[in-house]
């Protein structure tokens, strides 16, 4: 369109006119649309699948889970470990105190959640479950049992550099 002195007001109204009905065009079109695309898993199936009831026990026996954990870093930092104190007593979770267990406390992770633990130091690795709430120092992310930290290795060590994964979350 030709721009004529005195005829912008005109040319204004006009491409936000257009512009309007496109909208609402495509408005009025996106209620009608419908998705008939065939997923490229039924297309690769090929002939119809004949279908029978299934029993809850076929469900449970053919299901097969994951093969390998979701792993989500939480956070790297500093792990130390408790033991003798804690002894016998009840956890922030309920649950009695053994040392020995592979278990941990951490300031948020709910409880009944599996964190894979590995020391930096030595590439060794745990996994735990979160058991107690704790972790009294700012620079340490988690408190493990004597059993965790005797299986990373870092008993004598005392505190260790980490690197937290979660595996599993409780809610």
């Amino acid at each position: 369109m030709e721009l004529i002195p005195g005829n912008e007001r005109a040319a204004t109204l006009i491409g936000r006119t257009r512009t309007a009905v496109t909208l609402a065009a495509l408005v009025v079109l996106s209620a009608f649309a419908t998705d008939n695309a065939t997923p490229a898993s039924a297309l690769a199936m090929g002939p119809a699948t004949v279908m029978h009831d299934v029993t809850t026990a076929e469900i449970v026996t053919t299901v097969q889970p994951p093969r390998t954990p979701i792993l989500k870093r939480i956070k790297s930092g500093f792990a130390s470990w408790y033991g003798e104190v804690l002894q016998g007593h009840r956890t922030a979770s309920g649950r009695i105190f053994d040392k020995n267990e592979l278990t941990a406390a951490h300031r948020t992770l709910p409880f009944g959640s599996k964190v894979k633990v590995t020391d930096l130091r030595n590439k060794r690795s745990v996994i735990v479950t979160i058991t107690d709430r704790g972790v009294l120092f700012p620079d340490r992310v988690i408190d493990l049992s004597l059993g965790a930290a005797r299986e990373l290795k870092m008993v004598s060590m005392g505190v260790d550099p980490v690197r937290l994964e979660l595996l599993t979350f409780q809610n």
